[in-house]
């Protein structure tokens, strides 16, 4: 039967069937943060005692019981409004704003840590919430409202504010259950293609490292390299060091350059935020003076130079090709390039992509959880090298072979973004009722 639509008057909503109210959340809904506990701190966790729950113990649709820290009994009773209850629904309110998990099976008491609002309500189902906002409708209206700030806040007045649509008791199960059938076999999928995705992983590096120590001759003799993370090599290769084979610089000095002074035009700015698919995209970068690029000669670009990351996540790579116009670093990177031929620069590319340069680096690890490539343990980075003969039969092949992977992880990637499109419009067409679920037997509900 066709079903009658209304313009619902919310811009992030859209119409939805003619017998379903618009409400907000803040006169239906029950909706707490944690306030004040400014001194709890790690130390005072517990073996047992209450739960105490963050957005890090979210998984899935569920809290995972397990992986949270416990209090005592005093502090767990200072925060009335924010203890737990069964089919309490939790959102976050803090960094990744908008995640979502229900309550369910609750071993003991359980109280809020901060950044997560808990909501509870006797006006719509709880399951039916928490696909409202895991949809479009309220991504759109967390957009509508967004300030623009990198450090992202969900402020309880907007929160509050939030407009949604409500069909009747009935619906709302009638729709929780379609949404589990559904987006369970959609999870599946996606699953299936991203361990596809790990699997190609997997052999991508394995090939690389496999051509950059072993070379392609099956029957060469071999030897130790004396290298605990090279393994042996080739007979006729030697093993060197960066530092003895390679000009490195990064960026020093400049703590004066802002964000106001780059401009439209002039020499490119490149960061590792530039780095797409082992070049630089020169689109993204910013432009700087003239004058701030003559002060640093030493990290001034040069065509095929080889770029690195050392903050953050180290090791992302580029090579700098077809530069439009000159070009220089910003923070957070090394260009390098050989000493007298040595190598060519795709080759080491395709070594410090290697397993080898992998195991290196957590060889030397600190143990710091801020990673930082220092340039000492740069450049005492040991690697195997062949003839420039044998590197270009070796890039020869890696084009081919690692062409081909990349190629059917890029067909993944695509199919991967067309079914989440696909899962998040199922969401959206069945919370705002475009999906006609009247006729769905209810043999499944919670």
């Amino acid at each position: 039967m066709s079903r009658e639509l209304k313009d619902s008057g919310v811009e992030w909503i859209g119409k939805i069937p003619a017998n379903w109210s618009i409400e907000k959340i803040k006169y239906t809904t029950y909706v707490k943060g944690r306030i004040g506990w400014q001194g709890l701190k790690s130390d005072e966790f517990t073996d047992e005692g209450p739960y105490l729950v963050t957005g890090k113990d979210f998984i899935g649709k569920n809290v995972n019981w397990e992986s949270c820290h416990h209090i005592s009994s005093e502090r767990y009773h200072e925060a009335p409004p924010i203890q737990l209850k069964e089919n309490d629904l939790l959102i976050t309110k803090d960094g990744t704003i908008g995640k979502t998990a229900i309550v369910r099976d609750m071993p003991d008491k359980a109280i809020l840590n901060s950044g997560i609002f808990v909501t509870r309500s006797a006006k719509y189902e709880v399951d039916f919430m928490y696909w409202m906002l895991n949809s479009q409708v309220f991504d759109k209206y967390i957009k509508f409202f967004e300030t623009g700030s990198t450090i992202k806040h969900l402020y309880q007045e907007t929160f509050g504010n939030f407009s949604y649509p409500l069909p009747t008791r009935i619906e709302q199960k009638r729709i929780n259950l379609f949404l589990n059938r559904k987006i369970k076999l959609v999870d599946e999928v996606i699953k299936n293609k991203g361990n596809m995705m790990t699997l190609l992983e997997k052999q991508r590096q394995s090939i690389i490292t496999e051509a950059v120590t072993k070379g392609l001759n099956p029957n060469v003799k071999m030897k130790d390299s004396g290298v605990e993370w090279i393994g042996e090599i080739p007979e006729h290769w030697e093993v060197t060091k960066i530092k003895y084979t390679t000009y490195v610089k990064g960026r020093i000095g400049w703590q004066g350059l802002k964000s106001d002074e780059f401009i439209d035009k002039g020499p490119f700015l490149v960061t590792g935020t530039d780095f797409l698919q082992g070049y630089v995209n020169w689109d993204t970068c910013y432009h700087i003076s003239e004058k701030r690029y003559n002060e640093a000669p030493p990290i001034q670009l040069q065509e095929n130079d080889l770029l690195i990351t050392k903050d953050g996540t180290i090791g992302k790579l580029a090579i700098v090709k077809e530069m439009p116009y000159k070009a220089i670093l910003n923070s957070g990177v090394f260009v390098t390039r050989p000493f007298n031929n040595k190598y060519l620069s795709k080759y080491m590319y395709w070594l410090l992509s290697s397993a080898i340069f992998d195991k290196y680096i957590k060889f030397m690890e600190t143990g710091s959880t801020i990673k930082h490539l220092y340039q000492e343990t740069f450049v005492n980075f040991s690697y195997p090298i062949p003839s420039t003969v044998e590197q270009t039969e070796i890039l020869n092949y890696l084009d081919i072979k690692i062409g081909e992977i990349d190629s059917i992880k890029s067909n993944l990637v695509k199919q991967i973004e067309k079914l989440k499109e696909y899962r998040q419009a199922l969401i959206y067409e069945a919370v705002t009722g475009k999906i006609d679920v009247r006729d769905m037997e209810l043999d499944e509900v919670r």
